[in-house]
């Protein structure tokens, strides 16, 4: 499998942060992946599925959050960017989409990282195919 970016992160944080929550960044598409943003507005959240492009190597086992004081745990019990495969995966709340740019907040991700997809928060989505209302959103 092969993955090609479809977006790049836009957020002026080149290192690791205490508050990933209060991070906007915007995800700048490529051309010819703007048409899939249609009606992407209709969340209130989204999944970044991006990579952890400044991260080198992995470890089995990682403290969590970074800190020693707490047990390790095996890597995938955990939210490290010290993985096997460097993706990371993030539910965000949506601001907007403008044209080729997506804005969110709260992607624990750096700047220039490569976004390999985005997809609606599944709780949201019964509501807007089915046509009912989401988060005060009228959906059809």
């Amino acid at each position: 499998m092969r993955l090609r970016p479809i977006a790049v992160v836009r957020n002026g944080v080149t290192g690791d942060i205490d508050d990933w929550d209060l991070v906007v960044s915007r995800l700048v598409f490529k051309p010819e992946y703007v048409p899939g943003l249609f009606e992407l507005d209709r969340f209130r959240h989204i999944w970044v599925i991006f990579g952890f492009h400044k991260k080198r190597g992995w470890k089995p086992a990682v403290h969590p959050m970074h800190d020693p004081s707490r047990p390790l745990v095996g890597v995938f019990a955990t939210r490290s960017p010290k993985r096997p495969n460097k993706l990371g995966l993030t539910k965000v709340r949506l601001i907007g989409v403008r044209g080729r740019t997506v804005t969110v907040q709260g992607l624990d991700a750096y700047d220039g990282s490569p976004v390999w997809d985005v997809k609606p928060f599944d709780a949201e989505i019964g509501g807007v195919y089915c046509g009912r209302q989401v988060a005060g959103k009228k959906t059809r």
